[in-house]
């Protein structure tokens, strides 16, 4: 009885098999070339549908990036390769439309052949001209139109052959147009698509350009988009094996399509981008839509009216300034100087990229690192508070240098005499805080930097933040430079403007915001330094008396037009290494292409005893002699308070 059900049971597993197999036989093999040339018909009546990618808005919903409607002109990939089949179906086509012969057929095609590529290539100038905002073009900048136009069509050629050779058969694009000149504006379009009739494998597509109505505004902070690079498509795209056509018609970067280079466009592509549709037609009749959906919007915390006008105050100067809300530590304003305009950066990229010396592109906010000169003594202080290294009545005493004259000296020749914790943050001791740093040691101090944030990136997501150079060990004299914002640390403006709201805050560390969580910004990292309140008032107390106390270091400067605010602030000059760069590649550093000098600084918070705001401006290679952070730096910081008033940011 077992024997005979194990039998039957054999049988239809077997005969189930042969079911499969013969099926699987019937849809590979039989049936297979039908299926395929089914799919390769539909996909070839498929037109794709481009998505806009979302828009980045500021805290009051003023639009800093957007897309806007343009065209492209587009070539058929077989015009472009010289498809023999395809001409000789183009000639067909002109044969059946106008009754030609086949010799007056081909000398038609010739024309339109000729037609075409003299389009193309006044587009390509057309296009350049109005990205230079010239009348005419120079010869050069026409040759280089052209030399461009040469690279686009080459390198879709390549990358379709390279997609053919991986299939192992013809692919989709090679029977599709591509743009070869994006960003024509509505009347490029238009005189193009009358001229279409004379030409052959031609065509007009709507598309998008990336526009940022402010400029060289808040640009690092925003970035730029560039189109997508080799390297982009290998990293991202889905292969063949991974998804069929639709996912990958959805998600993949093709040549023409644009991707975050820098700033917030590069942090929130996912968010942004959004995913391309497509549209299926038969019998010339559209049979099937998936609509392309919009990218979603990215809602920054800087308010670009004050990101303006501390632009304009700057202006003409090297260095950054930062505003953060301290209660909810947004970016309210992150200016970086010099500037460039992301509308124009395809035009001026060779120019900004070739200057190494001044480094417009660079982000120095949250990149560039800094010595952070005396701003970080309001730190060392507070961390030898909480050490108990020190109490606010500890008293020391300045003759203007620490133990020997000749060796770690104070910026006063003549000395400060006896202080107490308060009067050397307000007079800017240097010899009291080499005193904390010699008791501190770089182990320990080091330690309380990196609790402040400076052992980090500081905490915006953005791609282009640098981690803090923070000592983990050192000798005896490294530790007082480290007391005084000097010798082994580097941070960037951002760090040292967060260090500072920490300090209002009464140690309460939070990551500053640029972009909410939920639109694509990273979580943000809170803790508590264990900071008592008697300790955060009496450093306190000494920043106010840098503002508001005769000695202060900023004291006179706060006076001329003072804000209607009590003010907190601590003034720093930080000495650095010159700026160099062979800008001419003779292989020596000429007049011109060296920078040095100091790097100034003010910090500050308001209004005291209720913080709201707080600031760090530096400005880059001042002369330490008749400038420096109090003259500099500070009326910067004063302006910048005014302006935070304005916009009700002090309320």
């Amino acid at each position: 009885m077992y024997k005979t059900r194990m039998k039957v049971f054999l049988v239809l597993v077997g005969l189930m098999f042969v079911g499969i197999t013969v099926r699987l036989v019937d849809l590979q093999i039989v049936r297979g070339p039908d299926f395929r040339d089914q799919y390769e018909e539909m996909l070839r009546n498929t037109e794709r549908l481009g998505a806009l990618r979302g828009r980045i808005l500021d805290r009051n919903g003023f639009i800093l990036a957007m897309d806007e409607p343009c065209y492209d002109l587009c070539l058929d990939y077989r015009f472009m390769t010289g498809n023999d089949k395809w001409a000789a179906k183009e000639r067909r086509k002109i044969i059946k439309a106008m009754g030609a012969t086949k010799d007056e057929a081909r000398a038609i095609y010739k024309r339109r052949l000729a037609a075409t590529w003299r389009v193309v290539q006044e587009a390509a100038l057309a296009v350049r001209q109005r990205k230079l905002q010239v009348a005419h073009l120079s010869e050069g900048e026409g040759k280089a139109a052209l030399e461009e136009l040469e690279r686009t069509i080459e390198k879709i050629i390549r990358r379709l052959k390279r997609w053919e050779r991986k299939a192992g058969m013809p692919v989709v694009g090679q029977r599709q147009v591509h743009p070869v000149v994006a960003g024509l504006d509505e009347a490029a379009a238009v005189e193009i698509k009358a001229d279409l009739d004379s030409t052959v494998g031609a065509v007009v597509c709507p598309s998008n350009r990336r526009r940022y109505p402010y400029g060289p505004v808040a640009s690092h902070a925003i970035g730029f988009t560039t189109a997508v690079w080799k390297e982009d498509a290998e990293r991202y795209n889905l292969t063949e094996r991974e998804a069929d056509w639709f996912k990958r018609n959805e998600v993949n970067y093709l040549d023409g399509d644009r991707i975050g280079r820098s700033g917030v466009e590069k942090m929130c592509e996912k968010r942004l981008r959004g995913s391309r549709g497509y549209r299926i037609r038969r019998s010339g009749k559209i049979a099937e839509v998936v609509e392309a959906k919009s990218g979603q919007d990215v809602h920054l915390r800087l308010d670009i009216r004050l990101q303006r006008d501390i632009t304009i105050l700057m202006a003409g100067r090297s260095g950054s300034a930062v505003v953060l809300s301290i209660p909810s530590r947004e970016v309210l304003a992150m200016v970086s100087l010099p500037t460039y305009d992301p509308n124009h950066y395809r035009r001026d990229r060779a120019d900004l990229e070739a200057d190494r010396l001044n480094l417009p592109l660079w982000n120095r906010a949250v990149k560039r690192m800094y010595p952070p000169g005396s701003t970080m003594k309001p730190i060392a202080a507070l961390a030898a508070l909480s050490a108990g290294l020190i109490t606010p009545e500890t008293v020391h005493h300045c003759r203007g240098y620490l133990h020997r004259p000749g060796r770690f000296r104070c910026w006063k020749s003549s000395g400060h005499g006896d202080l107490d914790l308060e009067a050397a943050i307000q007079r800017s001791c240097n010899v009291y805080f080499y005193s904390v740093g010699e008791d501190f040691r770089v182990g320990r101090l080091g330690r309380w930097y990196r609790m402040i944030g400076f052992g980090d990136k500081s905490g915006t997501g953005l791609p282009e933040e640098r981690t803090g150079k923070v000592p983990v060990s050192g000798t005896v004299g490294e530790a007082r430079l480290l007391a005084i914002g000097q010798g082994p640390v580097e941070v960037t403006p951002l760090h040292v403007a967060n260090a500072i709201a920490t300090v209002a805050a009464g140690g309460r560390f939070c990551t500053p915001m640029l972009v909410p969580t939920a639109e694509g910004g990273p979580r943000s990292v809170r803790r508590f330094l264990g900071v008592s309140p008697e300790h955060a008032a009496a450093v306190q107390k000494g920043m106010y008396k840098v503002v508001n106390r005769p000695g202060g270091t900023a004291y006179k400067y706060f006076q001329i037009d003072p804000p209607s605010v009590e003010v907190c602030g601590k003034t720093g000059t930080a000495e650095t290494w010159p700026h160099t760069a062979d800008l001419n590649g003779n292989g020596r550093i000429d007049p011109g292409e060296k920078l040095e000098g100091s790097m100034a600084w003010c910090v500050a918070f308001a209004p005291y005893g209720n913080p709201k705001i707080a600031i760090a401006v530096v400005l880059e290679y001042v002369d330490p002699i008749s400038g420096g952070g109090p003259k500099d730096a500070a009326p910067v910081a004063r302006d910048i308070i005014h302006l935070c008033q304005k916009y009700g940011y002090l309320k």
